[in-house]
C-alpha cells in the first residue's frame, strides 16, 4: 500500500509546476532549494545511478553523470520525486539521512516521475488512441523508458481513462543494475 495516493501524489507535481512554471526536474531543484550535484560514480552495473540525501537538513540529490542523458532526466524525476515526497522519513545515520530505498518509496517516486515527465492525461490519452505506435515506441518518443510510461498508465486508469493493456508489469526498481546503452535498446 502506497504512502500517497496516486492523487495525492500527482497533486503535489502539478502544484510544483504551476508555482514554478516548468516541469524540467533540473530547474524545480533549483528553485525547491535542493543541491543538485552530478558525481563521478562509476560505470558498471552496480553502480550507484542517483542518490537522495539529507545532510543537516539541506536536500542534496546526486547523480551519477556516467549516465547516457537519455534516463538522466528521469533518474533525476525520481530523485525528485524521493526529496519531495520523502525527505521528512528518511533514516538518520549519525548526522545525515539516506533512504530507505523500500519498494512503496520507489514506486511512489517513480509515480512522481511519470507525472512530472508525461504531464498532461488528455494530450497522452489522444497520442495512444490514435497513433499506431506501441507502448513502447511512444515511451521511446518520449524519451522515458517504457516502465515510466506504464506508471503513467497507472495514474490514467485511476483518474478513468479507458488506458490500453500493458505488454508486462513493470518492477519498481526497474532500472536498478543497468548502465547499458538505453538510445538502441529502446528502438
Amino acid at each position: 500500500m502506497l504512502s500517497y495516493s496516486i492523487q495525492e501524489i500527482c497533486r503535489k507535481v502539478k502544484g510544483l509546476v504551476r508555482k514554478y512554471g516548468t516541469s524540467d526536474p533540473e530547474r524545480l531543484c533549483m528553485e525547491c532549494g535542493i543541491n543538485l550535484i552530478y558525481d563521478d560514480m562509476g560505470t558498471e552495473d552496480t553502480s550507484i545511478k542517483a542518490m537522495m540525501i539529507v545532510y543537516r537538513r539541506i536536500k542534496n540529490i546526486v547523480v551519477n553523470e556516467n549516465l547516457p542523458d537519455i534516463i538522466m532526466t528521469f533518474i533525476l524525476a525520481h530523485e525528485l520525486g524521493h526529496a519531495v515526497l520523502h525527505a521528512s522519513r528518511c533514516k538518520q545515520f549519525t548526522d545525515y539521512g539516506l533512504f530507505d530505498n523500500s519498494g512503496v518509496m520507489e514506486k511512489e517516486a517513480n509515480i512522481f516521475a511519470a507525472e512530472l515527465l508525461l504531464g498532461d492525461s488528455d494530450d497522452l490519452y489522444h497520442e495512444m488512441r490514435y497513433s499506431e505506435l506501441t507502448l513502447f515506441q511512444i515511451a521511446a518518443a518520449h524519451n522515458v523508458p517504457y516502465e515510466l510510461l506504464a506508471y503513467k498508465l497507472e495514474i490514467m486508469e485511476e483518474e478513468g481513462y479507458d488506458v490500453p493493456e500493458l505488454p508486462y508489469e513493470p518492477d519498481s526498481s526497474f532500472l536498478s543494475g543497468y548502465l547499458g546503452d538505453y538510445d538502441s535498446d529502446w528502438l
